[in-house]
């Protein structure tokens, strides 16, 4: 945290708010190329960012509820972190379906997936640096995590930048980013300190997610109609 003026400024809000705009330049600038209107693009900005922050707290809190059960006014401290990516992600497909809905809906929802996956990888590199500002994110042996996964995610962003410059059938783009992300997370995930790590019995939920999204991937990857 910072004082300017008086007025507190916390660095992890500052990185994430960066990391939003980022990712929004980007895909507005693919959304624009693929023909899709401005007022489109914005309402699905906020609709996708709106949810997902929402999404991103929720599965924050549920991991951590017996913490926040006992007090539940930090519930709503998001400048002190707790902002679970995976969360993030869910909610904000979901908030981008609910523009998608919304719309006149010209496009199909995968098209519009797949420009708003374009930035996301490049956002999630910069969002960990929140991560060290934080403290957090270290492995059991004190490994960096947020580097590591900044770094393939920065690969990650790279790949799909490739394969955006030729055309693809829709669904592909965001089929990749799911496959991606989807096995950067199950790599590093056994390098967390277990102690932090939420299970479903004696499976990481981050790896249970991650499952689904490279599915999901796959899926889309594989899939013949255009």
């Amino acid at each position: 945290m910072i004082d300017v003026f008086g007025f507190h400024i916390y660095l992890y809000g500052l990185i994430i708010g960066f990391s939003i705009v980022l990712a929004w330049e980007i895909s507005r600038r693919a959304a624009r190329k693929k023909g899709v209107d401005e007022k489109t693009i914005e309402n699905a900005f906020y609709w996708t960012v709106g949810v997902g922050i929402v999404g991103a707290r929720v599965y924050h809190v549920i991991d951590l509820w017996e913490y926040y059960s006992v007090q539940p006014e930090k519930i709503m401290y998001l400048w002190n972190g707790g902002l679970a990516i995976w969360g993030a992600i869910t909610g904000g497909f979901v908030g981008l379906w609910i523009s998608w809905r919304l719309s006149k809906r010209r496009f199909r929802f995968v098209e519009l997936t797949d420009v708003g996956v374009l930035g996301l990888p490049l956002a999630q590199a910069v969002g960990r640096l929140g991560n060290w500002v934080n403290g957090e994110l270290y492995g059991k042996n004190g490994e960096p995590l947020f580097v590591y996964e900044s770094g393939l995610n920065i690969m990650l962003f790279a790949l799909l930048t490739i394969y955006s410059t030729k055309k693809r059938r829709s669904g592909f783009i965001t089929g990749i980013y799911l496959i991606g992300y989807g096995v950067i997370r199950i790599l590093l995930e056994n390098w967390r300190e277990p102690e932090i790590i939420w299970r479903v019995g004696d499976i990481p939920v981050a790896v249970i997610f991650s499952a689904l999204a490279i599915s999901i991937g796959l899926f889309q990857v594989a899939r013949k109609r255009s």
